[in-house]
């Protein structure tokens, strides 16, 4: 399967051979589930563990960066958090200043079109979704779509980068459900999302996360309020009270047995051959069933 982006710098086919692979990763700042303190998120980890091995493999470039409020403030929650990604073997990082309730689309759009200085092969790896803010895993999305590229979800593993007929293409394993999983050949430049599943991070190693520099940078010309964040009500996740089912059994070993068996699904359907305005319709009455949409 082959994903063609809208656009791709022609100038590339002059000198495929010779360009050298130009990997931009995203990161964020993200929080331990228990303490709640702040850490590498786990996902962005993952996904500047790849890059890292391509460079390793390839030489390829790796570029990391993050957005968020505050500038570079020495001995903060958020420098000791991104410092854990420089002691994974990055000698620099970029903080883009952002304002709080601005939005990342614009920042990070100006922020990977200035990158693009060369006519080499470019990719930007990313966790699936952020933990804090909104989380909502629609960054990815938009910002593929604002830059015209592919974009991937659910990678595990990139095997291998290579050009052909003047044009850079990569090849991924993307994860599917079930422990399945799907080769990808994608035409560069591409965004992906790297999946729970992909490699575990290596650890932070405390001499190069101290060495490592963090290079603020602002671009005021991009900043714009998030006007959707300002409109969504907010509050605190509750955890989804879990119905027990009444156990008919007479002895302990049934008893067990039905307590630990998982609950079969029991509503659902599987659209096949559908078109996709079908397809929204169908999306559109479940969450509508289930409360999610009024």
């Amino acid at each position: 399967m082959s994903l063609e982006p809208s656009s791709v710098n022609p100038s590339s086919a002059a000198s495929a051979s010779t360009q050298a692979l130009s990997i931009d990763v995203l990161v964020s700042v993200g929080r331990h589930s228990l303490t709640e303190r702040p850490r590498r998120a786990d996902l962005d980890a993952r996904a500047l563990e790849l890059a890292l091995r391509l460079r390793d493999k390839r030489g390829a470039q790796v570029n990391a960066c993050h957005v968020g409020e505050g500038g570079q403030q020495a001995g903060s929650d958020t420098e000791a958090a991104l410092r854990d990604y420089l002691g994974m073997g990055l000698e620099n990082l970029t903080w883009i200043d952002a304002p709080q309730g601005s939005d990342a689309l614009g920042l990070l759009d100006e922020h990977l079109r200035a990158g693009q200085v060369s006519a080499g092969p470019r990719l930007v790896l990313c966790g699936m979704r952020a933990e804090q803010g909104e989380g909502s895993g629609l960054l990815p999305f938009l910002l593929s779509e604002s830059l015209g590229w592919a974009y991937v979800p659910a990678v595990v593993e990139v095997e291998d980068v290579a050009s052909e007929d003047g044009h850079w293409y990569t090849t991924v394993l993307q994860a599917l459900p079930r422990g399945q999983r799907r080769r990808l050949r994608v035409r560069l430049p591409a965004l992906l999302g790297i999946d729970s599943a992909a490699a575990q991070p290596r650890q932070s190693a405390f001499g190069p996360a101290r060495r490592g520099r963090i290079e603020q940078r602002q671009l005021e010309a991009s900043v714009m309020a998030d006007e959707s964040l300002a409109n969504w009500p907010l509050q605190p996740a509750k955890p989804r009270p879990k119905r027990l089912k009444i156990v008919t059994a007479t002895n302990a070993r049934d008893r067990f047995k039905a307590a630990a068996a998982k609950a079969e699904s029991t509503g659902g359907k599987v659209l096949q051959d559908v078109s996709p305005e079908q397809g929204a319709e169908a999306v559109l009455a479940l969450l509508k069933e289930e409360g999610v949409l009024r």
